[in-house]
């Protein structure tokens, strides 16, 4: 029982760091005590995707379902609490961000290994485009599923007209 504990709490533990460090960037960006902590729960939510994905798979992919979880969260945080949903978006994809991608690139082009350079860089530009298709997909079908929504309760109380029917 304490080896199946001592798993789950290592497989949390990163998802809470991220969460944390959205947290702090977060109090920086001026959000507020309940954004603060819903931004932190997007982040936790899009890292523990990421490390649930497989290993071997590639992390461009990865980062995608990632950011398509976070987007998710993001429009109904948003809708929740009645904020943008870029609001809770750019303080959830913190973590996915690949910096690290960018530096290798830039520190292997200096260094003159042009195939190192070019092999990072693309696995960086797949990864950022990974982020803004899953962040564009969720943000596509949460405002599809929250226009359908909202018209069905506006034709029930006869606020919304039809414009084909005059």
């Amino acid at each position: 029982m304490n080896s199946q504990l001592s798993a789950i709490l290592s497989q949390l533990r990163e998802p809470l760091f991220a969460g944390l460090a959205t947290s702090a960037f977060s109090v920086l960006f001026g959000l507020h005590s309940a954004d603060v902590i819903l931004a932190s729960g997007g982040s936790a939510l899009g890292w523990a995707v990421l490390q649930a994905m497989p290993a071997s798979g590639s992390p461009a992919f990865a980062t995608f379902f990632a950011a398509l979880a976070a987007g998710f969260y993001a429009e109904i945080a948003a809708r929740v609490r009645r904020r943008p949903a870029t609001l809770y978006m750019i303080a959830s994809i913190i973590p996915l961000v690949p910096g690290s991608g960018m530096y290798y690139t830039m520190l292997s082009s200096l260094e003159g290994n042009t195939f190192r350079s070019v092999e990072l860089g693309l696995s960086t530009i797949m990864t950022a485009f990974a982020i803004a298709a899953g962040l564009a997909i969720s943000n596509a079908f949460a405002r599809m599923a929250f226009s359908s929504t909202v018209q069905g309760i506006l034709k029930k109380k006869k606020i919304f007209k039809n414009p084909d029917k005059h």
